[in-house]
Order: structure tokens, then C-alpha cells, then sequence
């Protein structure tokens, strides 16, 4: 009674959905075919205790980042490919960005002083 009364709800809903999904009744002859066939290269095992589903959902995770990650292109590579005037904007840029910031910076620690 008390370990109920401890229990969170969300565990109550996992118990419950389990129960629910082992009191439905077997997929109908005609998906029999096409589950055969998925289960064909999977090993069968016992049902799993939750530290081996644990362990299955870390390694489904691990899996499927591994899917996504694709190979890029180094960052020198994006400014290969532009066109030189592209570039030349770019170099601009940059340079007032770390000029200003330098002019900022100056002022700031009190080296250099505004005129007005």
C-alpha cells in the first residue's frame, strides 16, 4: 500500500500502457507474413529486464547520431569556392569588425580618450 501511495504517476501510466500492449490480442494473418520477415534477421531473445532496454535505447541513440553525422567540408573550403570580389567584401569586413572592436576596447579601459 505504501509503495503505491510512493509511486509516481508517470511509472502507474508505464505499468499500465504494458499491460495494455500484452493484453492485445496477435496482429491478424495478413501482417503475419511481413513481421515474419522483419523478425528473419533479428535473434530472438526473452523479454528484457529495464536495464537491457536502457541499454538497447543507448545504443538505438548512438545508431541513429551516427546516421545523421555527415561528413562537411572544412570552413576553408566555403571561402575556396567564392568568387575573389566575394572575398575582398569579406576581408573588408572583418577588418573594420576587429578595428571597431579594438577602437571600443580602448576607450572602454580609458587609453584613449574622446575628444567631444
Amino acid at each position: 500500500m505504501m509503495a503505491d501511495q510512493q509511486e509516481s504517476d508517470w511509472i502507474r501510466r508505464l505499468r499500465e500502457q504494458q499491460q495494455q500492449q500484452d493484453e492485445q490480442p496477435p496482429a491478424p494473418q495478413d501482417l503475419q507474413p511481413q513481421m515474419d520477415q522483419a523478425d528473419l534477421g533479428e535473434d530472438l531473445q526473452p523479454p528484457a529486464g529495464p536495464a537491457d532496454v536502457m541499454e538497447d535505447l543507448r545504443v538505438q541513440a548512438i545508431q541513429a547520431q551516427e546516421s545523421f553525422e555527415e561528413e562537411r567540408p572544412p570552413l576553408v573550403q566555403y571561402f575556396r569556392d567564392l568568387e575573389p570580389w566575394k572575398r575582398l567584401i569579406l576581408a573588408v569586413l572583418l577588418f573594420l569588425d576587429v578595428a571597431l572592436c579594438g577602437c571600443m576596447g580602448l576607450v572602454m579601459v580609458g587609453r584613449v580618450a574622446l575628444p567631444f
